[in-house]
């Protein structure tokens, strides 16, 4: 996500799954806003900078710092972050078939059921890592998984070091509109029912493939625990 207001030299960055979609509802005209997809508008910003096209926000958010931008990014405790995009890829891959996949699927099968699911998944994805992982040099084990290269699932806090950025949690999000950017939020969207997200908790814990997702998160819960000091 990113939202630049080139008035005010703000840009706000943040990954899937942080709470973002109502700062973007919320955000008015003035404002350049995408969600996960490409940061088109820098073209139209910065036409001698950014060719027409497909323009990575991380990219566009280096430029920006660069040229003195007040950068905010928004940030979500790792765990819940990554239990609510594993919702999220299990939802879109059933979108197409059922216009609830949560409730029409997944909510009516057992845990058993669920956790095989998501073993699958993983299952599924698994590819030889073909180098080092950015975040974490001495990462035991040889695979990678599809699914931890996805925008709503993936750690992304070791990119945003090199910021000299103002820190967000996603539970202080509604205060930083109110207070420091001076909006109302917009109604929260997209929110998951608290039973069923208790239910992928424990069901991700009882996977096969839980020592790695435990051991993937480790450096992504100590870098969250250092920005939030």
């Amino acid at each position: 996500m990113l939202a630049v207001n080139t008035d005010k030299k703000i840009a706000i960055y943040s990954l899937g799954k942080t709470g973002t979609t109502t700062l973007i509802d919320t955000l008015p005209e003035d404002w350049h806003t995408t969600g996960e997809i490409s940061a088109d508008f820098m073209h139209t910003l910065f036409p001698n900078v950014f060719e027409p096209g497909y323009v990575d926000q991380y990219n566009a958010l280096q430029y920006l710092y660069s040229n003195n931008y007040n950068i905010t990014v928004v940030i979500r405790q790792p765990w819940k972050r990554y239990i609510s995009g594993v919702k999220e890829v299990l939802q879109d891959s059933l979108s197409t078939l059922y216009s609830d996949p949560i409730n029409e699927v997944y909510a009516t099968v057992t845990d058993e059921v669920l956790t095989k699911s998501i073993d699958r998944m993983f299952y599924l994805s698994e590819f030889t890592r073909q180098k080092d992982f950015e975040f974490d040099k001495d990462f035991p084990y040889p695979s990678d998984f599809a699914i931890h290269h996805n925008y709503h699932v993936r750690n992304w806090l070791y990119t945003i070091h090199e910021f000299d950025a103002t820190i967000i949690d996603c539970t202080n999000l509604n205060d930083y509109i109110t207070n420091w950017l001076g909006y109302t939020p917009a109604p929260r969207t997209n929110v998951s029912d608290p039973a069923f997200i208790k239910r992928l908790d424990t069901c991700i814990k009882n996977t096969e493939i839980y020592f790695y997702i435990e051991r993937y998160l480790q450096s992504e819960i100590s870098a969250y625990q250092n920005l939030i000091r």
